[in-house]
């Protein structure tokens, strides 16, 4: 039923904002500030909190009117230009009447609609996410459109680290892209690079669901995973990558920080790492946390599964809030 809530959403709900109970609260509570870094660190990994933040409101106010000072200077302008026919006139600034990325991503997909479809796939598993996908088609590209435009103010985004990696490598190597997005990585690398996303709406891209992809067993050397862990079962698009990864080959996961803060059962880092290698991972040097956005970890397939089952800790939704 949320889901289908997300495509009917006329984005009317803009009021307020979510409580992590799923409450609504008031906008304005007590006035104060927070001044806690971690929670700052935790609101600029919330893509729907940093999408819902309008232009400034000063331009809504602006109705047009002339304070006394402005009207005499007019005046005074107008009298100038009686005095002194030859003076030119002053140069008017036209508005360019464009448009920023995420007000035409916002055109397309209401406020509402959007925070819905972004809590939905994060709340939902791959194969409910991929149904919702494919009943609203274009839907998903706008999505992509305001993330691009969000973390392109990054100093250093996760697709520059294992592009950055790639170049170094042989161009023999075969690449397998979870969740892709635009197939950024496709594009700008020379290695083969397979491309994997709920909606094909670049070229190359494989619509389906991350933990069903058409490759073979061990015919990867390289499964990429940039923040795009973001089913509820998102484990299986990791069991899904040890298939396909040859042994040897290497697992690159780059995730937001905030999303493993090991509270309430919520997995961290370090757990994290431990059921990769129950799922048959072993580390290739420690994680790099030195990112305050996202962390990355590598880690190197060395066989078959260690347990038959592999229990896979939640990690924190990136919530879309109402403001």
């Amino acid at each position: 039923a949320a889901l289908d809530a997300a495509l009917a959403a006329s984005g009317s709900e803009d009021d307020g904002e979510l409580s992590e109970d799923g409450s609504e609260e008031e906008d304005e509570e007590d006035g104060s500030e927070e001044d806690d870094s971690d929670e700052d660190e935790e609101a600029a990994a919330d893509w729907g909190e940093q999408f819902s933040t309008d232009e400034d409101d000063d331009d809504d106010d602006d109705d047009g009117s002339m304070s006394e000072d402005e009207q005499e200077e007019s005046e005074e302008s107008e009298e100038s230009e009686s005095e002194d026919v030859s003076a030119p006139a002053p140069a008017l600034a036209k508005p360019t009447g464009k448009m920023s990325l995420v007000e035409k991503m916002k055109a397309k997909l209401s406020g509402g609609q959007f925070r819905m479809l972004n809590e939905a796939l994060y709340t939902t598993t791959g194969d409910d996410a991929l149904r919702m996908v494919k009943a609203s088609p274009g839907t998903f590209g706008a999505y992509h459109a305001g993330f691009r435009e969000q973390t392109k103010e990054w100093p250093t985004r996760p697709v520059d680290v294992i592009m950055k990696y790639l170049k170094t490598q042989p161009k023999s190597l075969a690449v397998a892209d979870f969740g892709c997005g635009d197939a950024e990585l496709a594009r700008k690398v020379k290695q083969k690079v397979h491309s994997f996303d709920l909606e094909s709406d670049a070229p190359g891209v494989i619509a389906c669901n991350m933990a069903n992809v058409p490759l073979p067993d061990d015919s990867v050397h390289v499964a990429v995973f940039s923040l795009s862990l973001m089913g509820t079962d998102y484990g299986k698009f990791l069991e899904e990558a040890h298939r396909v990864l040859k042994v040897g080959g290497l697992l690159w996961i780059a995730e937001v920080r905030s999303r493993f803060d090991g509270k309430d059962g919520v997995a961290s880092v370090d757990s994290f790492v431990k059921t990769l290698a129950q799922l048959g991972f072993k580390l290739k040097g420690k994680p790099d946390e030195s990112n305050k956005m996202f962390f990355t970890v590598s880690m190197i397939k060395a066989g078959e599964k260690k347990a038959k089952k592999v229990k896979w800790q939640p990690l924190k939704a990136c919530i879309y809030k109402r403001r």
